[in-house]
This record gives C-alpha cells, sequence and structure tokens, in this order.
C-alpha cells in the first residue's frame, strides 16, 4: 500500500505541475498565502490554493475559521466513511523555482484527529518539462492517531534546473486535519529575501527528452537485437554506456554538459530503454561490448572517448580490454570485476538473489528482468592480469556510501597505469544524479586532457 499511494501522489502532482507549467502564477509570483488568511469572494479556497484529491466525493474540504494555529483561518480535511486506501485529499499551491540556493525547506503546522491513514506534507520540485527531480511527502513516517498542533518540516535539495515548485498538506486516508502558517524557506531564508536566480525565465523551452527523443533516435540492426542510440553536440565522439535496467535517460544530468564539448552517442544497452534482444541465452557484459562495437563501426568511429556507470562501467572495462584501439580515454563509476561480496556489499547481493526467487511469471516483461537480474549475479569476470593490459587513460570513480567497496574501486584504480581515483564524498552508486556538478566537472576535466 504504502508504494501505491506514493505513487499516485507522485502522478497527480506531476501531471498537476505539468499541466499548471504556463499558469499565471509562474508569471506574477504573487506568494503562496502560507497562512491561508486571503480568500477572495466566492472561493472554496484560500488565494493561490487548489485542491488536490484521488477520489471526488470521498473528503470535505473547507477554510476552517475556528480552530486555528494563529491569524483567521486554516484549511480543514476530513474523510467520509466510505473512503479506502490508498485515497488522500489536500490543497496544493505550486510557483516558480526562481530562487538560488542549495536547499529547499517546507514547514507547516498540522493537528490531527482520528487519523488512521496519515498526514503527508508534499514537496515536489519539477523541470521545465513537469518532470520530478526531487519529491517527498513524509509517508514513510507513518504519522498517525490524534496530535495536537505541531510543527512538521521536509527537506530537499535545490536542484540548479528546477523550473517549478509545488507544495501541500495531505491526508492519506481516514481522519481529520487541521493544517495552518506553511513556510517555505531557501537554505533557512524566506522567500521575499531568498536570494534569485539571475535571467530567471518562467516559460523557458522544453529540453530534450533524452531516451526518447525521435528527432535524433537512431537503430542499429544486430544479428539478434537492434540497438538504439542518440547523438547529441558536435567534436570528438563520448560513448554513454548505462546501468542495469537503466537506459539513456540515466545521463539526462550529464548530457547537455558533455554535448557542448563532444558528440555525445547515448545508447540504450540490448533489452533494455528502446533496445530490442532476440537472443535467448545468458546476457554478458562480453557481449554488451561487442555490441558497441558493432554500433560504433556502424557510425565510422574507431577511437572514442567512454563513459560508463555502474554496468556501463563494467561494459567500458571489457572494452578497454578486449578492444583497446576503440577506446581513447575511459571513466567509470560504481563498476567492479566480479560478484562476489569481497567487491559488492553483501546486502545489495542479497537482495537480488532474493527478487530473482520471486519472479515466477513467464511473460516477456518478467523473463526480461529475470535475465537482467541474473547477469547481476554472474557477471563480470574481469581480473586484475586483464586490468593491467589497460594502456589508456582512465578515470575510476565511486561514492563513498557506493554499494560497490571502496577497496574494491581502490584496486581497479590501482592495477590500471596512470589511472586517476575519485570517491565522492556523502555520494551513494548514484553519484551522477547526487553530484552532478562535481561529477560533470570531473568527467569533463578528465576528458578534456585528451586534445
Amino acid at each position: 500500500m504504502k508504494k501505491s499511494i506514493y505513487l499516485l501522489i507522485l502522478s497527480f502532482c506531476c501531471t498537476t505541475a505539468f499541466a499548471q507549467q504556463n499558469n499565471e502564477i509562474l508569471k506574477a509570483d504573487s506568494g503562496y498565502n502560507g497562512g491561508f488568511e486571503t480568500v477572495a469572494q466566492g472561493r472554496q479556497l484560500p488565494d493561490q490554493w487548489h485542491l488536490m484529491y484521488s477520489h471526488a466525493g470521498h473528503y470535505n474540504l473547507r477554510v476552517d475559521h475556528e480552530i486555528t494555529y494563529t491569524g483567521s483561518n486554516a484549511i480543514f480535511i476530513s474523510s467520509v466513511d466510505t473512503v479506502k486506501s490508498p485515497q488522500f485529499a489536500g490543497v496544493g499551491c505550486q510557483f516558480p523555482a526562481r530562487y538560488q540556493g542549495q536547499k529547499i525547506t517546507l514547514k507547516a503546522w498540522m493537528k490531527s484527529a482520528d487519523m488512521q491513514g496519515s498526514l503527508g506534507l508534499m514537496l515536489g520540485i519539477y523541470d521545465s518539462n513537469g518532470k520530478i527531480l526531487q519529491f517527498e511527502n513524509l509517508q514513510d513516517k507513518k504519522i498517525k492517531g490524534s496530535k495536537e498542533w505541531k510543527q512538521y518540516s521536509v527537506t530537499l535539495p535545490m536542484p540548479d534546473e528546477a523550473q517549478s515548485i509545488q507544495i501541500g498538506p495531505l491526508l492519506i486516508g481516514k481522519g481529520k486535519l487541521w493544517v495552518d502558517d506553511i513556510e517555505v524557506l531557501i537554505d533557512g531564508n524566506p522567500l521575499n529575501i531568498a536570494k534569485q536566480k539571475v535571467n530567471f525565465n518562467p516559460n523557458p523551452p522544453r529540453i530534450p527528452q533524452y531516451g526518447s527523443n525521435d528527432s535524433v533516435g537512431r537503430f542499429v540492426n544486430l544479428k539478434d537485437a537492434k540497438i538504439y542510440y542518440e547523438v547529441y553536440g558536435t567534436g570528438e565522439p563520448l560513448l554513454l554506456l548505462h546501468g542495469n535496467s537503466q537506459s539513456i535517460s540515466a545521463f539526462a544530468k550529464q548530457i547537455p554538459d558533455l554535448a557542448k564539448k563532444y558528440k555525445v552517442i547515448a545508447v540504450d544497452s540490448r533489452g533494455q530503454g528502446k533496445s530490442t534482444d532476440e537472443s535467448k541465452g545468458p546476457l554478458s557484459y562480453d557481449e554488451f561490448a561487442n555490441d558497441m562495437k558493432i554500433l560504433l563501426d556502424s557510425l565510422h568511429i574507431n577511437n572514442a572517448n567512454m563513459l560508463g556507470w555502474s554496468d556501463g562501467g563494467n561494459t567500458g572495462l571489457i572494452m578497454a580490454v578486449k578492444y583497446p584501439a576503440y577506446v581513447k580515454r575511459l571513466a567509470v563509476t560504481g563498476a567492479v570485476l566480479s560478484p562476489t561480496s569481497d567487491a559488492v556489499d553483501a546486502k545489495v547481493l542479497k537482495s537480488v538473489k532474493q527478487q530473482l526467487d520471486q519472479i515466477s511469471a513467464t511473460d516477456d516483461r518478467s523473463v526480461k528482468r529475470k535475465r537482467l537480474l541474473t547477469l547481476l549475479l554472474n557477471e563480470p569476470h574481469i581480473t586484475v592480469a586483464d586490468l593491467k593490459t589497460i594502456k589508456i587513460p582512465a578515470l575510476i570513480m565511486a561514492g563513498e556510501r557506493d554499494i560497490i567497496k571502496e577497496k574494491h574501486t581502490r584496486t581497479i584504480a590501482e592495477n590500471i597505469a596512470g589511472s586517476k581515483l575519485i570517491i565522492f564524498k556523502d555520494a551513494s552508486h548514484d553519484v551522477p544524479i547526487e553530484k552532478v556538478k562535481e561529477f560533470n566537472e570531473a568527467v569533463i576535466g578528465f576528458f578534456a586532457l585528451g586534445l
């Protein structure tokens, strides 16, 4: 249930944010009326606020003039007897992300009664396409029961590419909820004194949908697969290799910066993203590497820079071993030599095995998932002797909290002559999306050395 209600709220809020992308609220930025004190005549909700719900008729929502934290008004939400989970209701407000800062905090005073579900405090940050960048709603806190007025808060990173912000209190499931005195802070400062972005555009052009961009997307035909790829920018070729069960879109935060300097060739590995796979045997990184060689041959490219993340890093290392002439400089993050507990967190290996054991369906999607999970448990088989054959410049990266053990990452770097090692502080296996600026600068700086 927890996952389903999260997805329901996230889906609704994403749709709402996208639909309101060009709304007048983005032009005026007239404030978010966090005390709910301003209510236009004839309007059910306070100014700047709109209704959010999963099922109409299952909740009552109104302005309360009697039970408030401060001032004359609060929002009151109550469920009807027929409400079922997962269902929710609340109010939302959207405004432009014209603020410059590292973190955004949403605070609200809330009071509850007979709450069998939980309260939520939703903070969503979106890009110019209405795509979610950051999202939290306090659902994991499971705040239930009857509670007197208390201030709750949510804090998220503020991405540079943020275009709009949506906030709102929620009642999830049955109960009664009062909300008052909502406050939004950027690095601890109220919006009226927070630093603003220079030349913020409230209606920017939509950014490309990486991985689904028909204007640049192409296929190369193999004997048992069709490999999908997209090309951006000009200059030296740079091949991007994503991780297990990912696609081109995994590098959405890297492609814009990399395409300013390189001819970026972003590719979906076989059976992932838009690429097909008609093979029936076990998947292998050697097979992936051979696919990339054929792709580069089809593009008449015999030497390229390569950036691989996780599985893509494994493929990149194998390419440097098996097809060294094709690799000019290699950067990898979260790569592994073998799927053992010496290299990978034992809990991760156990989790992958459990997921694999739970797959009993025989439909195409389940078979595909099973093959990809099996790949994680059985591959790769790169040796230290293999690493010592790599003579190209290499950048070996990982997060400080990566699922790949730091000792293992250091072993990879130590056995590639002249390689550079970077361990990103306060980052996990998802360094490219957690440390976008630092990661991009490190990669671009590394590849620039080859010019």
